[in-house]
């Protein structure tokens, strides 16, 4: 479910059951297995206007996925520790990094295993500081080309130092106006531009400085080791298999990471494209935000037809129609392939 950000005002707040995702697999969790958290602290800063409507996923149905059970975190104890090739090893808690410099942005995060019709995809702001500011009060030394992450759920992984000193990577602690859940890593989570949730760890708690490349929890089983996001789009209207009228509305959503989306395309029945309508978020956070788009068929023609969206990214790149191959490795690089439904259109 996605809601504008007049919308999602309303219900910011809301409890709700959360779903884990395990392998790109939901499972439910009762109140029972949600490990007890102390009291959180507000979030710092609450800064949570922005001049859009792009819609925003509540947090509540903000796609999870996490290794194994959720951790438990008790903030008074909870430390970032920075060490390896550093000048001085520091410990931080939540206050120091909330003591820093604040930045509030809109981003969005997708799973690597989102499948062309998935909902492992989700759009928030978020409040933190930016990651270079953290690296600061340890000093990387000249040898360090790489930062080994660890999380409480024991999930690790690897990102080189350039990334981490990127002017859009971020450790946030506020999702949508609230304390970043604890599904969502509370206190402190990852935000690194153009990669997929897998570069994204949770619950973070030890970031060290190395001169090698360290392999991550989901490299080491064949995953992407850089995991860049690859131009998608998804139609979210009408429904597969929905019985229409004309005049036929389509709409969806489009993402590519740090290229941006330059178009989308409506394609019915493989027949010559048609260019969508886009709506995308302000400047600066555009292109790492999904944008949204919509086709009108004003003479839709009765029977049965197929409807694909084809994004192209800012660099030109094209989705295909189809994965190349359903046993090779390409969905461990992110799917890209066109999405599609079979619709009926009443005469």
């Amino acid at each position: 479910m996605m809601l504008s950000r007049r919308r999602l005002l309303h219900l910011l707040g809301a409890s709700a059951a959360g779903a884990v995702v395990v392998g790109c697999e939901r499972l439910d969790f009762g109140d029972t297995e949600r490990p007890a958290t102390t009291a959180l602290p507000p979030p710092n800063p609450r800064d949570f206007s922005f001049d859009t409507d792009i819609a925003l996923t509540p947090n509540a149905d903000f796609y999870v996925m996490k290794r194994g059970r959720l951790p438990e975190i008790v903030v008074d104890n909870h430390v970032l520790s920075i060490d390896g090739l550093v000048k001085h090893p520091v410990t931080l808690t939540l206050a120091d990094i909330q003591a820093l410099p604040q930045h509030t942005l809109m981003r969005t995060l997708e799973c690597i295993g989102n499948a062309p019709d998935g909902d492992l995809i989700g759009n928030a702001v978020w409040s933190g500081a930016k990651f270079a500011d953290v690296l600061v009060l340890a000093g990387l030394l000249p040898d360090a080309i790489e930062l080994r992450l660890d999380a409480a759920d024991e999930y690790h992984t690897g990102v080189t130092t350039a990334l981490a000193k990127d002017p859009e990577s971020y450790l946030v602690h506020s999702m949508n106006g609230e304390t970043l859940p604890l599904e969502h890593g509370y206190p402190i989570r990852c935000l690194f531009p153009g990669r997929y949730g897998q570069k994204q760890p949770k619950w973070l708690t030890g970031i060290t400085a190395r001169d090698t490349h360290h392999v991550g929890y989901y490299e080491s089983k064949g995953w992407s080791d850089e995991a860049l996001i690859r131009v998608k789009s998804r139609i979210d209207s009408p429904a597969r298999r929905a019985t229409v009228n004309a005049p036929l509305i389509v709409r969806g959503i489009a993402f590519a990471g740090r290229s941006g989306i330059a178009r989308v395309e409506v394609l019915v029945d493989d027949l010559d494209p048609a260019e969508a309508t886009l709506t995308r978020a302000p400047t600066p956070h555009r292109d790492l935000v999904w944008t949204e788009w919509q086709w009108t068929w004003p003479d839709a023609t009765p029977g049965n037809h197929v409807v694909r969206a084809r994004a192209v990214d800012g660099d030109g790149t094209v989705q295909p129609r189809e994965r190349r191959s359903l046993l090779g490795g390409e969905a461990k690089e992110g799917r890209s392939d066109m999405h599609s439904v079979s619709i009926f259109v009443e005469g």
